[in-house]
């Protein structure tokens, strides 16, 4: 029920892959206008998105 280091270790690559993927989609291929905020933005929300993931997770091992 605990999360693992795999779990942890994951997030953290994570969070240097939507890195990656927000530089490559804005700043090579200039989607969304290349704007250095909307980089920030996407990265944001890639992580956010990976976080709600781990909460239902968390929650979803709480209900079974």
């Amino acid at each position: 029920m605990n999360f693992t280091l795999i779990d942890y270790t994951a997030f953290a690559l994570w969070i240097v892959i939507s890195i990656a993927i927000s530089y490559i989609l804005v700043r090579k291929f200039k989607l969304f206008g290349g704007n250095k905020n909307v980089q920030k933005a996407l990265t944001w929300g890639l992580i956010l998105g990976h976080l709600l993931y781990l909460l239902w997770k968390y929650l979803f091992l709480l209900i079974v």
